[in-house]
């Protein structure tokens, strides 16, 4: 048990928190345990509507969200499984937000929850193995994770290749963190110029196209591709485009990333695309939020 502990916390500390292409769940931020008389008095502003079980429940977990307390997400996503049944939507939030709380937690407990992620994405994927956002996040996962945990990187390989035939740029995206995590600069080289490629094709800052390209992707699929953007300084367009639409979206009642970070990215975007003043403001806005926050510190003194 000992062994098996040390290689889960060694995947946890793999990255800190610096800028990086594709990882950002370090950038997520939850509570430990969230004041039940705070979540009680935003529960009882939903009793005022004349709600379903399935709407109430839907209402609690954005407040839940809201609030930052995952463990209680899981406890109304599982009540909504068991009146609703399984579905690909709901394991693949279940699983996600177990993998949170795994990433998040780094004591033995989070294997629990690893192992909860693990078989909520297989079973999301045997009841639809098209599904786009359970197969990026299971190929990152089983790519990632030691194999004495459940990782198995030929297997992610070939759920990647799988991926780039249903969604091309999902799947050049999955093979070029694959690779890049394996330290194969060519190749993800390769994959990245695809995956600009592909979104310079789909020309998503029109907007009628905004909410068909983001029907079928994550919630936080905009924030991949700011960040991605944001870090290449390709396509720049695109990515401050994906980071307002996400800004914009009902689903940002939802969010998980630190405010400091999402207004990094929007002000490294802003610069690039020619706006120092109102890449400044937004670098301002992360700062006032935390002074401390090293990407907009190192940002700050590099370019202004």
């Amino acid at each position: 048990m000992n062994n098996y502990l040390l290689f889960f916390l060694i995947f946890l500390n793999l990255y800190s928190q610096k800028e990086h292409p594709f990882e950002n769940l370090n950038f997520i931020n939850i509570t430990s345990d969230t004041d039940n008389e705070i979540f009680e008095q935003e529960f009882l502003k939903l009793k005022n509507d004349e709600l379903s079980e399935i709407e109430m429940i839907e209402k609690e977990i954005l407040v839940a969200s809201k609030l930052r307390d995952l463990k209680k997400v899981i406890l109304l996503l599982n009540r909504q499984i068991k009146i609703e049944g399984e579905s690909p939507d709901l394991l693949y939030q279940l699983g996600g937000t177990n993998g949170i709380l795994a990433f998040k937690k780094k004591n033995l407990f989070s294997i629990t929850y690893l192992n909860e992620m693990l078989e909520c994405f297989s079973k999301a994927l045997d009841l639809d193995p098209t599904h786009v956002p359970t197969l990026e996040a299971y190929i990152d996962v089983l790519y990632s994770l030691p194999k004495i945990l459940g990782g198995d990187k030929k297997k992610a390989s070939r759920l990647a290749e799988k991926l780039t035939q249903i969604s091309k740029i999902n799947g050049y995206l999955s093979m070029a963190t694959i690779y890049f995590k394996n330290e194969n600069n060519k190749m993800s080289k390769f994959y990245l110029n695809a995956f600009f490629q592909e979104l310079s094709r789909l020309s998503i800052c029109k907007s009628e196209e905004l909410k068909k390209f983001y029907s079928k992707q994550s919630n936080n699929f905009p924030i991949k591709i700011s960040q991605i953007t944001s870090f290449f300084g390709k396509e720049v367009d695109s990515g401050l485009c994906a980071l307002n639409f996400y800004l914009d979206s009902p689903n940002f009642k939802k969010n998980l990333y630190s405010l400091e970070w999402i207004y990094f990215l929007k002000s490294k975007l802003t610069f690039l695309n020619g706006n120092r003043e109102d890449s400044f403001r937004f670098l301002k806005l992360s700062l006032d939020l935390n002074p401390d926050f090293e990407l907009s510190q190192t940002f700050l003194k590099n370019n202004f």
